[in-house]
Protein backbone atom coordinates (compact mmCIF):
# COMPACT_ATOMS: atom_id res chain seq x y z
CA UNK A 1 0.00 0.00 0.00
CA UNK A 2 2.89 2.43 0.88
CA UNK A 3 4.60 1.74 -2.42
CA UNK A 4 1.49 2.67 -4.42
CA UNK A 5 0.33 5.84 -2.22
CA UNK A 6 4.16 6.96 -2.69
CA UNK A 7 3.68 6.87 -6.81
CA UNK A 8 0.42 8.10 -6.47
CA UNK A 9 2.12 11.46 -4.91
CA UNK A 10 5.07 11.26 -6.92
CA UNK A 11 2.63 11.98 -10.21
CA UNK A 12 0.35 14.16 -7.97
CA UNK A 13 3.82 16.03 -7.12
CA UNK A 14 4.62 16.04 -10.98
CA UNK A 15 1.99 17.42 -11.96
CA UNK A 16 1.19 20.40 -8.96
CA UNK A 17 4.86 21.60 -10.11
CA UNK A 18 3.91 21.82 -13.79
CA UNK A 19 0.50 23.25 -12.86
CA UNK A 20 1.33 25.83 -10.20
CA UNK A 21 4.16 28.51 -11.86
CA UNK A 22 1.09 30.59 -13.32
CA UNK A 23 -0.75 30.85 -10.24
CA UNK A 24 2.16 31.35 -7.90
CA UNK A 25 2.43 35.52 -8.26
CA UNK A 26 -1.01 35.52 -6.26
CA UNK A 27 -0.86 35.68 -2.37
CA UNK A 28 -3.09 34.88 -0.32
CA UNK A 29 -4.18 37.18 2.10
CA UNK A 30 -2.67 36.89 5.56
CA UNK A 31 -3.57 33.86 8.22
CA UNK A 32 -1.88 32.19 10.30
CA UNK A 33 -1.38 28.43 11.23
CA UNK A 34 -2.17 26.81 14.04
CA UNK A 35 -0.32 23.13 14.20
CA UNK A 36 -2.21 19.77 14.11
CA UNK A 37 -1.26 15.94 13.51
CA UNK A 38 -3.58 13.81 12.23
CA UNK A 39 -4.49 11.36 8.49
CA UNK A 40 -7.58 12.60 6.78
CA UNK A 41 -8.87 11.38 3.53
CA UNK A 42 -9.52 13.05 0.10
CA UNK A 43 -12.94 13.40 -1.38
CA UNK A 44 -14.90 14.70 -4.29
CA UNK A 45 -14.09 18.78 -2.76
CA UNK A 46 -10.84 17.90 -2.72
CA UNK A 47 -8.11 20.53 -4.39
CA UNK A 48 -4.89 20.98 -4.22
CA UNK A 49 -3.43 24.80 -3.34
CA UNK A 50 0.04 26.11 -3.24
CA UNK A 51 -1.19 28.50 -0.18
CA UNK A 52 -4.38 29.18 1.91
CA UNK A 53 -6.17 30.92 -1.24
CA UNK A 54 -8.13 29.28 -3.53
CA UNK A 55 -6.81 31.17 -6.42
CA UNK A 56 -3.53 29.41 -6.07
CA UNK A 57 -4.84 25.73 -7.37
CA UNK A 58 -2.21 23.23 -8.35
CA UNK A 59 -4.36 20.21 -8.83
CA UNK A 60 -7.74 21.00 -9.65
CA UNK A 61 -8.95 17.06 -9.25
CA UNK A 62 -7.39 14.78 -7.05
CA UNK A 63 -8.63 11.13 -6.90
CA UNK A 64 -10.99 10.44 -3.83
CA UNK A 65 -9.93 8.34 -0.27
CA UNK A 66 -6.12 9.29 -0.43
CA UNK A 67 -4.33 9.49 2.79
CA UNK A 68 -3.00 12.69 3.77
CA UNK A 69 -1.13 14.42 6.22
CA UNK A 70 -2.04 17.07 7.84
CA UNK A 71 0.30 19.37 9.75
CA UNK A 72 -1.75 22.23 10.57
CA UNK A 73 -5.30 24.44 10.38
CA UNK A 74 -5.14 27.97 8.84
CA UNK A 75 -7.16 30.71 10.46
CA UNK A 76 -9.08 31.42 7.62
CA UNK A 77 -10.23 27.64 7.11
CA UNK A 78 -7.81 25.57 5.16
CA UNK A 79 -5.68 22.60 6.03
CA UNK A 80 -2.21 23.06 5.60
CA UNK A 81 -0.74 19.72 4.72
CA UNK A 82 2.51 17.69 4.06
CA UNK A 83 3.41 15.91 0.67
CA UNK A 84 6.93 15.16 -0.11
CA UNK A 85 8.36 17.03 2.03
CA UNK A 86 6.51 20.25 0.47
CA UNK A 87 3.48 22.09 2.23
CA UNK A 88 -0.03 22.34 0.36
CA UNK A 89 -3.08 23.66 1.07
CA UNK A 90 -6.31 21.93 1.39
CA UNK A 91 -9.54 23.94 1.91
CA UNK A 92 -11.62 22.29 5.02
CA UNK A 93 -14.27 20.35 3.20
CA UNK A 94 -11.76 19.28 0.92
CA UNK A 95 -10.33 16.32 3.91
CA UNK A 96 -13.01 13.68 5.64
CA UNK A 97 -12.63 11.00 7.90
CA UNK A 98 -15.66 9.16 8.24
CA UNK A 99 -15.60 7.45 4.61
CA UNK A 100 -12.48 5.65 5.49
CA UNK A 101 -13.64 4.97 9.50
CA UNK A 102 -16.74 3.04 6.93
CA UNK A 103 -14.34 1.25 5.00
CA UNK A 104 -12.51 -0.06 8.23
CA UNK A 105 -15.47 -1.18 9.26
CA UNK A 106 -16.61 -2.91 6.55
CA UNK A 107 -12.99 -4.87 6.23
CA UNK A 108 -13.18 -5.50 9.96
CA UNK A 109 -16.78 -7.00 9.82
CA UNK A 110 -16.05 -9.26 7.08
CA UNK A 111 -13.54 -11.09 8.79
CA UNK A 112 -16.75 -12.64 11.13
CA UNK A 113 -15.98 -14.85 8.17
CA UNK A 114 -12.78 -16.08 9.39
CA UNK A 115 -12.89 -15.33 13.00
CA UNK A 116 -17.02 -16.35 13.58
CA UNK A 117 -18.53 -15.71 16.99
CA UNK A 118 -17.62 -18.16 20.05
CA UNK A 119 -14.70 -19.80 17.68
CA UNK A 120 -12.25 -21.44 19.99
CA UNK A 121 -9.17 -18.99 20.98
CA UNK A 122 -6.78 -18.77 23.80
CA UNK A 123 -3.32 -17.90 24.68
CA UNK A 124 -2.03 -20.73 22.55
CA UNK A 125 -2.92 -19.08 19.01
CA UNK A 126 0.10 -17.00 17.53
CA UNK A 127 0.13 -13.82 15.22
CA UNK A 128 2.65 -12.32 13.87
CA UNK A 129 1.77 -8.62 13.23
CA UNK A 130 2.89 -6.07 10.42
CA UNK A 131 1.92 -3.14 12.46
CA UNK A 132 5.21 -2.82 13.75
CA UNK A 133 5.24 -2.08 17.45
CA UNK A 134 5.16 -5.86 18.34
CA UNK A 135 6.73 -8.54 16.40
CA UNK A 136 2.84 -10.61 17.05
CA UNK A 137 0.89 -11.64 19.33
CA UNK A 138 -0.99 -14.38 21.55
CA UNK A 139 -4.61 -15.05 22.46
CA UNK A 140 -6.32 -11.70 22.12
CA UNK A 141 -3.15 -9.57 20.80
CA UNK A 142 -3.11 -12.10 18.17
CA UNK A 143 -6.52 -11.51 17.23
CA UNK A 144 -6.44 -7.89 17.09
CA UNK A 145 -3.59 -7.93 15.40
CA UNK A 146 -4.87 -9.91 12.82
CA UNK A 147 -8.02 -7.84 11.94
CA UNK A 148 -5.82 -5.13 12.51
CA UNK A 149 -3.66 -6.33 9.70
CA UNK A 150 -6.99 -7.05 7.44
CA UNK A 151 -7.85 -3.71 7.49
CA UNK A 152 -4.18 -1.88 7.18
CA UNK A 153 -1.75 -3.99 5.37
CA UNK A 154 1.46 -3.26 6.48
CA UNK A 155 0.53 0.02 8.09
CA UNK A 156 2.70 1.35 10.80
CA UNK A 157 1.09 1.47 13.97
CA UNK A 158 1.45 4.17 17.15
CA UNK A 159 1.24 4.29 20.52
CA UNK A 160 -0.76 6.81 22.27
CA UNK A 161 -3.24 7.87 25.35
CA UNK A 162 -5.76 10.37 23.87
CA UNK A 163 -8.94 8.68 24.72
CA UNK A 164 -10.99 11.62 22.83
CA UNK A 165 -9.23 10.35 19.44
CA UNK A 166 -10.56 6.37 19.51
CA UNK A 167 -11.26 5.30 15.90
CA UNK A 168 -12.99 2.50 14.60
CA UNK A 169 -9.91 0.05 13.97
CA UNK A 170 -8.11 1.01 16.70
CA UNK A 171 -6.47 -1.66 19.00
CA UNK A 172 -6.93 -0.78 22.80
CA UNK A 173 -5.45 -2.18 25.72
CA UNK A 174 -7.01 -2.45 28.59
CA UNK A 175 -7.56 -4.02 31.89
CA UNK A 176 -4.62 -2.09 33.23
CA UNK A 177 -2.43 -3.72 29.87
CA UNK A 178 -3.65 -7.09 30.34
CA UNK A 179 -6.10 -7.70 27.60
CA UNK A 180 -6.88 -6.38 23.68
CA UNK A 181 -9.47 -5.68 22.03
CA UNK A 182 -10.20 -3.61 18.38
CA UNK A 183 -12.80 -1.22 17.85
CA UNK A 184 -15.53 -1.55 16.20
CA UNK A 185 -17.61 1.55 16.55
CA UNK A 186 -17.08 4.70 19.11
CA UNK A 187 -20.13 5.78 20.77
CA UNK A 188 -20.20 9.20 23.02
CA UNK A 189 -19.55 7.37 26.30
CA UNK A 190 -18.52 3.65 25.19
CA UNK A 191 -17.01 1.95 22.37
CA UNK A 192 -17.92 -1.35 20.77
CA UNK A 193 -15.46 -4.33 20.32
CA UNK A 194 -14.54 -7.00 19.24
CA UNK A 195 -11.64 -9.11 21.02
CA UNK A 196 -10.55 -12.62 21.01
CA UNK A 197 -9.45 -15.01 24.53
CA UNK A 198 -12.58 -13.54 26.00
CA UNK A 199 -14.04 -16.83 27.52
CA UNK A 200 -11.32 -18.62 25.82
CA UNK A 201 -13.00 -17.48 22.48
CA UNK A 202 -13.39 -14.72 19.80
CA UNK A 203 -16.36 -12.34 21.01
CA UNK A 204 -18.13 -9.45 18.96
CA UNK A 205 -19.43 -6.39 19.56
CA UNK A 206 -19.06 -6.14 23.97
CA UNK A 207 -20.03 -2.42 24.98
CA UNK A 208 -16.96 -0.93 27.28
CA UNK A 209 -17.57 2.57 28.76
CA UNK A 210 -14.60 4.82 27.90
CA UNK A 211 -14.48 5.42 31.60
CA UNK A 212 -13.36 1.92 32.31
CA UNK A 213 -11.07 2.34 29.29
CA UNK A 214 -8.37 4.47 31.73
CA UNK A 215 -5.56 3.54 33.73
CA UNK A 216 -1.91 4.02 34.64
CA UNK A 217 -1.03 0.95 32.24
CA UNK A 218 -3.36 1.31 29.20
CA UNK A 219 -2.98 2.48 25.85
CA UNK A 220 -4.16 2.99 22.25
CA UNK A 221 -2.81 1.70 19.16
CA UNK A 222 -3.68 3.58 16.02
CA UNK A 223 -2.69 2.82 12.65
CA UNK A 224 -4.40 6.14 10.72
Amino acid sequence: MKKWFNSMMGLLIGTAVFLAAPVMETAAAAYSVTAAEAVLYTNDNTVLLSDADDTAVVLPEVAADLPIQVTGITSNGYFQIALDGQTFYIQGIGLSAAKADNQVYDTIIAQKAVFPEGMHWTNDNYYEWKGGTYTGGFGCAGFAFAVSDAAFGDTRAQIHKDYTNIRVGDILRVDNDSHSVIVLEVRENSVIVAEGNYNASIHWGREIPKAQLIDPYSYIMTRY
